[in-house]
């Protein structure tokens, strides 16, 4: 356990003096207050190598900024009901670096060990279908073609599963925390209103680094894609963001096509 704050200590005085940036384009904020929110369509819901969601699946995002902090949430669900997740964002950002903690509550039925979600608030390692991600997203050139991105699973559901004795049956327990760890890397080409960005992102667990973590049964990349991103114009004041993955899991040996549109957006940025 102290090994692993060391490392996590390390992790953040490592941003602090790189002062990096988003992993996304930089958003210009006009006033002290802030606020937006973005309605998704997506083909298929896509988790850092993961799907969560094999179907359609409808997202809105939103939230409020103030100076450099954020609160947002993240509401996603499928079209066939087998996809269901809530989240809650908490963030720092500066012009070049920014700094979430981001709450994941997932109601999808068989994604947990847990098989009846018990409320988004329900924080008992035994019981809770959350996770806690501390993520820092870090840019290392000036002109915003290189990124850096670091996500590590702090609190909820990625532990190490043991089975107990209990009643007279065997049971499913949740031993220690794992710290998996997500580092991923990205390019980015800019032309116009269009985007192309390649990414490779690799995991392992902090607290066992030879041993299985949240994205996998052992260390290795689990990420890697090309993502092409456009606003459509559709008149002169209105714009559509659209973007086409191709995202391969080398350690789960899948690949996946994604295609995403903002249908919606509302907000004063």
């Amino acid at each position: 356990m102290t090994k692993v704050r060391y490392i996590l200590l390390g992790m953040l005085c490592f941003t602090a003096i790189t002062h990096a940036q988003y992993s996304e384009e930089t958003i210009p904020y006009p006033n002290l207050f802030n606020w937006d929110m973005t309605v998704t369509l997506k083909s298929q819901n896509i988790f850092q190598g993961l799907i969560p969601g094999k179907s359609p699946t409808i997202a809105t995002q939103g939230g409020v900024s103030m100076d450099e902090w954020y609160l947002g949430m993240y509401s996603g669900a499928s079209s066939s009901g087998d996809y269901h997740e809530t989240d809650i964002v908490v963030g720092y950002h500066k012009p070049r670096y920014k700094v979430h903690l981001e709450y994941y509550y997932n109601y999808t039925q068989g994604i947990s060990d847990v098989p009846n979600p018990g409320g988004i608030f329900n924080f008992d390692k035994q019981t809770t279908r959350g996770l806690l991600d501390l993520i820092i997203n870090v840019q290392l050139d000036k002109k915003g073609h290189w990124n850096l991105t670091s996500s590590t699973l702090i609190f909820g559901r990625d532990n190490v599963l043991e089975q107990i004795e209990q009643d007279g049956e065997m049971v499913s327990w949740r031993g220690e925390q794992r710290y998996s760890q997500y580092l991923a890397l990205e390019y980015a080409w800019y032309w116009g209103t269009s985007k192309v960005k390649a990414h490779m992102g690799g995991s392992f667990s902090l607290a066992n680094p030879s041993k299985a973590h949240f994205y996998g049964a052992k260390p290795g990349f689990n990420d890697v894609g090309l993502t092409f991103t456009k606003n459509l114009k559709i008149n002169e004041d209105f714009k559509m963001p659209v973007k086409v993955a191709a995202i391969v899991n080398p350690l789960a040996n899948t690949s996946y096509l994604l295609l995403g549109v903002d249908i919606l957006h509302f907000g004063n940025r």
